[in-house]
């Protein structure tokens, strides 16, 4: 199963990143559909931030995991692109509840 997990800050409710980690076991690796789908939205979101805003964003990717968090201000661009992937993976998880889960968890710093 894939897990995406998004954060948003305690103090004032905005994204600040994610993290996403899992096979969706949908099919057999390297044909496996909701994998290509998470992983090409995932980094395009990871790019966009780091490529298009002038924020700057830790990222940490190994072997099926993905985590992005923006430092602080997050822009609202970044912001925005956030929740454009919340919304891509949790309309994906509405189709194939058992092959991928969204939550969204407070920071706090």
């Amino acid at each position: 199963m894939i897990r995406a997990v998004f954060f948003k800050d305690a103090h004032d409710g905005r994204l600040r990143g994610f993290s996403c980690n899992g096979h969706a076991d949908y099919s057999k690796r390297g044909k496996d559909i909701l994998c290509s789908a998470v992983s090409a939205l995932t980094l395009s979101c990871v790019n966009s931030i780091t490529e298009l805003t002038g924020d700057k964003a830790e990222v940490k990717e190994s072997d099926g995991n993905l985590q992005c968090m923006v430092s602080i201000p997050v822009s609202p661009e970044s912001e925005l692109l956030l929740k454009s992937l919340h919304l891509a993976l949790t309309s994906i998880a509405e189709e194939y509840p058992r092959n991928v889960t969204v939550t969204v968890n407070s920071l706090f710093d």
